[in-house]
């Protein structure tokens, strides 16, 4: 297995361990993933991303790959800073502050490839690698991310406990890379029914990220955009009956603090992506998106690349230039 390059002048690469219950080949975009048995020992080796949870199965298959970063980033070079050119076409001027993500798909991208559904939450999380340090670079203010919503809660049990597990080491893993780019890290949604070791990360990387004044990535999980609304009334309601407030004092800007979007310099997307072809918002910061622009795409989100990002920025801005 190759190690990270210890000087600039190499290119850097990163090992991948795909933890899978297979026993046949995985093709993803320009990576071939070849199964065979290996110990659990992998996930302490910090050079290692460690993709789906051995709970998926009592026998571990995993495989190991080395990429670069060139292969995984959009045209890396071209961003070394960020006054530098965007991609072909963009316009920084038109560029939207705040990209939300309804991340759908991942189950029908597994199931279409005979895989169990854990496959394509990890595929997904692979995605979500290449997609969000690209936005870092491209300057977009902030970036919301619908990963687990209230209504999960009713998947399988197994598939439930994997996303609580993947999710708490993409928290404590993933963002280093989006730490190093001045990313603010923080998470909307009910925090009190997710397991304390994942409270506890989330409090940690809020806190280490708090100051930070990069891209601001709000992952949304054990969310809903109707509890979001009914929290904030309820909050409104206390603060009336405490005589925090009067009625007649409330209005958007004392509602918008409310919300789980209160510490977003950008609260309200400009823009919203969903992926897998299903056009429905499906709960997702219905207050916040009330003007934002939509864009569906068939792909499902572990197919969707660095390039049809940049085609959805690009629609974005033509509708802007209509305006």
């Amino acid at each position: 297995m190759a190690e990270l390059a210890s000087t600039s002048t190499k290119p850097k690469h990163m090992a991948f361990t795909y933890l899978s219950p297979l026993k046949h080949d995985i093709v993803y975009p320009k990576i071939t993933i070849k199964p065979c048995l290996a110990p659990k020992s992998h996930s302490s080796n910090p050079n290692f991303l460690n993709i789906v949870s051995p709970i998926t199965s009592g026998k571990i298959h995993a495989a190991t790959t080395n990429v670069t970063t060139k292969e995984l980033s959009y045209q890396d070079e071209k961003f070394k800073t960020q006054e530098e050119a965007l991609p072909a076409g963009l316009e920084e001027e038109l560029m939207p502050k705040h990209v939300a993500f309804i991340l759908d798909g991942n189950r029908r991208w597994a199931v279409e490839k005979g895989l169990p559904p854990m496959d394509g939450h990890a595929a997904m999380r692979i995605t979500l690698r290449s997609i969000l340090p690209l936005c870092s670079k491209l300057n977009i203010k902030s970036v919301s991310l619908y990963a687990f919503s209230t209504e999960n809660w009713i998947r399988p049990t197994v598939e439930v406990d994997f996303l609580m597990e993947m999710y708490e080491d993409v928290l404590r893993n993933d963002t280093k890379e989006l730490l190093s780019l001045g990313c603010r890290i923080t998470l909307m949604g009910n925090k009190t029914k997710l397991p304390k070791s994942f409270q506890k990360v989330c409090t940690e990387i809020e806190e280490i990220s708090k100051n930070n004044t990069g891209t601001h990535i709000n992952y949304g999980i054990n969310y809903s955009g109707k509890h979001d609304i009914l929290q904030a009334c309820r909050s409104i309601t206390t603060k009336v009956k405490d005589g925090i407030l009067v009625p007649n004092q409330i209005n958007e800007t004392h509602f918008k603090q409310e919300l789980y979007t209160k510490t977003n310099e950008f609260p309200y997307p400009d823009l919203v992506i969903r992926t897998s072809g299903e056009i429905r918002l499906s709960n997702f910061m219905l207050w916040q998106m009330a003007y934002s622009e939509l864009y569906f795409t068939k792909k499902y989100f572990p197919d969707f690349g660095e390039d049809d990002l940049i085609k959805a920025l690009l629609a974005f801005q033509e509708t802007r230039r209509r305006v």
